[in-house]
């Protein structure tokens, strides 16, 4: 067993005090005993706790050099650099020096496989780019999840190490399985949601702007809210919104993305997002949320990367702002593109000026029919 005079000199013990600093000194001797070398402890100073964990999901440190990494994925060091760039990992500056985990190596070199499929390779750190940014909001919610089912009063830095480790092997074997399965449903999702038009097939191009309907809603007072509760209950009912969102929407309505206290959602067809949205409007005040306020607008709209850029896009997020509490506001556009269809109620509000959008729009409320609210 190493002497904390030794770790002390190598920095472990930094700002550690009593009970805590004999819980690291216990840690890091646990960690020996497992076969960690000191450099890599050293090397994960700030999160020892997380080592053996870490170990099962692929970081044994071991180092390798970025020149190493390119003559085995067979790729240039200017597209590993950009692969870098796109996944969050360290600028390379020095090529031959054998300072980048070998498992980080290995996941960016993965990218090889989709320029094998012959994708450009700007479109292949886009979607490296997008693939990260989406699996970091997983792998944060998973980590959150993990914590809150092993974490208990008083547990000693061993003990939550331990625990850490014990569910990362019960977990980590599912990890690819779950997400291909989730991958290649997205995948279908998104070709029968988007099919390639006849045009764009004799084109020969991407599937460009093309008529949608787009809705924001929001929770009102939210900013207040943040003033009266904890962090953690505020998080709950963003959490809480979203998961609403997921719940009422159905093809061919999709659920884009969560901003904070918003949500966006699409569909190409206007009357199934009226219906769906007014469900969304319900059953807020079902689950005791704070209001909606909701826009809905329609018009050309393109779709990148999975989200949605165009006019309707702007349009609806400043509807929004315009809105009263449990008010759901929608443009002429929407309303002419619903037509006779559908089972809503109209209320002509009148023309309003928005914030960033050029002349005048007038905009409805929409409801449903006496004879369905009770």
């Amino acid at each position: 067993m190493a002497a904390d005079a030794d770790f002390e000199a190598l920095g472990l013990l930094v700002g550690l005090e009593g009970q805590a600093r004999q819980e690291r000194v216990d840690l890091i001797n646990w960690l020996l005993d497992r076969g960690f070398e000191l450099d890599h402890i050293r090397g994960s100073v700030g999160a020892p706790l997380n080592l053996a964990s870490s170990r099962v999901i692929g970081d044994d440190g071991t180092c390798v050099s970025a020149r190493e990494i390119c003559r085995s994925a067979g790729v240039d060091l200017a597209f590993l650099q950009r692969i870098h760039r796109a996944i969050g990992l360290p600028r390379i500056d020095d090529p031959d020096a054998a300072n980048l985990l070998l498992a980080d190596g290995e996941a960016a070199v993965q990218a090889r496989i989709i320029l094998d499929l012959g994708i450009d390779p700007d479109e292949v750190i886009a979607v490296l780019r997008v693939m990260s940014e989406s699996l970091g909001h997983t792998a944060a919610v998973m980590r959150e999840a993990a914590l809150k089912a092993i974490l208990r009063p008083g547990a000693t830095e061993i003990e939550v190490a331990e625990a850490i480790e014990a569910l990362a092997l019960r977990a980590a074997p599912s990890f690819g399985p779950m997400m291909e399965a989730l991958l290649r449903l997205e995948l279908r999702r998104s070709f029968a949601i988007e099919a390639v038009t006849a045009a764009e097939r004799a084109a020969g191009i991407l599937p460009g702007a093309r008529p949608v309907t787009v809705c924001f809603a929001d929770l009102t007072g939210f900013t207040m809210l943040g003033e009266q509760l904890p962090p953690e209950d505020l998080e709950r009912v963003a959490n809480r919104l979203a998961e609403l969102a997921h719940d009422v929407s159905s093809v061919p309505v999709r659920f884009v993305k969560s901003i904070g206290d918003a949500v966006m959602l699409i569909s190409f067809e206007p009357v199934p997002l009226v219906d769906v949205v007014l469900d969304l409007a319900d059953a807020a005040a079902a689950n005791d949320l704070p209001p909606l306020r909701i826009g809905i607008a329609s018009g050309c709209a393109v779709s990148r990367a999975g989200d949605w850029f165009g006019s309707p896009v702007n349009v609806a997020s400043r509807v929004t702002t315009v809105a009263g509490p449990g008010v759901v506001l929608a443009t002429a556009s929407t309303r002419d593109a619903v037509g006779t269809a559908g089972d809503f109620t109209w209320s002509s509000i009148g023309p309003r000026q928005l914030r960033g959008v050029s002349g005048d729009i007038t905009l409805f409320r929409v409801g449903r029919p006496v004879s369905q609210l009770t």
